[in-house]
């Protein structure tokens, strides 16, 4: 699979989160063209915040205790720049690349990661960067936001999340 093919299955995945009331932020993990893990941000469900996708996607792979050497050759890809939280769990998880569709302005934190971690840090070798790409199919992503904000209410956190995202 190439990397718009394993996108397409990453918004796929974002679609089934939209048709469980969720926001349209899931994740995939790949070894090779393996599907290692897979998640979707669950906060209305979960009532809870930290149940983003990419840290459910990297605690389900962790759970398979992977080798570092397999763990550097795995891809994430997520429909949403990760923020510090998740990106910092995917360091340490010694992920080996990611890919976004679309960037997240409000708490993405590749640009920050990327300005603070210009040089590798010698002293913890997980804290380099892996490669990282953003804008994969942007627009289809940035849709399945525009569509979540036609089919929910108003006045919630997650519907002012999604529409200042669809709105990029």
């Amino acid at each position: 699979m190439n990397i718009i093919e394993k996108m397409k299955l990453t918004i796929k995945l974002a679609e089934e989160a939209m048709e469980n009331g969720e926001l349209p932020i899931s994740a995939i993990i790949f070894l090779d063209d393996e599907i290692i893990s897979k998640a979707y941000a669950t906060e209305k469900t979960d009532k809870r915040f930290l149940v983003h996708a990419e840290s459910k996607a990297l605690l389900e792979a962790d759970k398979k205790c992977y080798s570092v050497k397999d763990r550097k050759r795995m891809q994430l890809f997520t429909t949403l720049e990760p923020c510090m939280m998740c990106l910092g769990a995917s360091l340490s998880f010694f992920i080996g690349e990611i890919y976004y569709a679309l960037e997240a302005p409000m708490d993405g934190a590749v640009k920050f990661a990327q300005n603070l971690l210009q040089e590798e840090c010698k002293e913890i070798p997980s804290y380099k960067l892996p490669k990282i790409e953003g804008s994969i199919l942007r627009e289809e992503a940035k849709e399945l936001f525009k569509k979540y904000i036609k089919e929910n209410k108003e006045g919630t956190f997650m519907f002012s999340f999604a529409k200042s995202l669809s709105e990029l």
